[in-house]
């Protein structure tokens, strides 16, 4: 189970990288499908280099309906929500709607998923984390209220949240039966060509040879995070004894890292006292879920 929250833990710092570079990625006259179907089908390639093997095609026929899961519901429809959501919101406050993906996906886990079932302490934790939530994304980085389309890109971050949960839970209860690198590397290679080919069809083809540097080193860095975030995140959810609730709750990171380095990279993006104040009461509802039951014993103790 430790091994387990280690990798979920990297996967999260990795993944909390992303919102930044894909903001300066899509500001270099790129359309955000045409961008993901480049990005995902790239790390898929370099993926299925060093996952080849003979009886490779058998194996995807065997686990069809896994591997169709991850290629169809997390990737095309997933991130295709997820690309239209960040443009729409600035990168601070899109990092933070993805904090609510362990929330979402903890009642998900305690819906479909056997043998994860929420305790008192789990459900303080979850009420903590969305009072913290609603703190930040009530409003925009100026303290005014959000417009029309920015809610319309935290609707589509929260789709995209509760379609990677489903696909989650179908990986985890798959423990041991596909390599994670190689599941990797087929939901990437097949799911960012399905979403490159729809993004060329509805948005036009939009060429990435000539760009400055910046879009390069964007690109880059997301291949790079792509490559490993997914693999160790694959490889918490079939690590033996690990829940699909307690991994998903390792990515109340997202949420913090993701606005500090928007604050940091992104012009026009500062903190203020909300979205600070919603990050401190996220750590806290983190604490509450991992060491409630401990604290709650101890304060028993105290009693006596």
């Amino acid at each position: 189970m430790k091994k387990g929250l280690i990798y979920a833990i990297a996967a999260s710092v990795l993944w909390a990288i992303v919102n930044p570079f894909i903001k300066q990625g899509l500001s270099y006259d790129f359309t955000p499908m045409n961008f993901a179907g480049l990005r995902f089908t790239a790390v898929g390639i370099i993926l299925f280099a060093y996952t080849w093997h003979k009886g490779m095609w058998k194996e995807i026929l065997l686990h069809k309906r896994l591997f169709l899961n991850l290629i169809f519901v997390n990737m095309f429809l997933g991130y295709s929500a997820f690309y239209f959501g960040v443009d729409f919101v600035s990168g601070a406050i899109s990092s933070i709607v993805m904090g609510m993906t362990p929330i979402i996906n903890v009642l998900l886990a305690h819906l479909i998923a056997k043998n994860d079932r929420l305790n008192i302490c789990k459900v303080v934790s979850l009420i903590v984390s969305f009072a913290g939530l609603l703190l930040i994304i009530g409003m925009g980085n100026d303290g005014e209220p959000l417009d029309l389309k920015s809610i319309c890109g935290i609707v589509l971050l929260l789709l995209n949240i509760i379609l990677q949960g489903y696909s989650a839970i179908s990986v985890s209860e798959d423990k041991g039966k596909v390599d994670p690198v190689f599941l990797n590397a087929v939901q990437m290679f097949f799911g960012g060509a399905l979403i490159y080919g729809v993004g060329i069809c509805t948005e036009g083809y939009h060429s990435f040879i000539g760009k400055p540097a910046g879009f390069y080193i964007s690109l880059g860095v997301l291949v790079f995070i792509s490559v490993f975030a997914f693999s160790f995140w694959f490889m918490a959810l079939q690590s033996r004894g690990a829940k699909v609730s307690d991994i998903n709750m390792c990515r109340l990171i997202n949420p913090i890292l993701g606005a500090v380095l928007s604050w940091v990279m992104l012009a026009g993006e500062y903190p203020t006292i909300t979205t600070v104040s919603g990050m401190l009461i996220i750590v806290c509802s983190l604490i509450i879920y991992f060491k409630g039951e401990i604290i709650v014993q101890a304060l028993r103790r105290n009693k006596k």
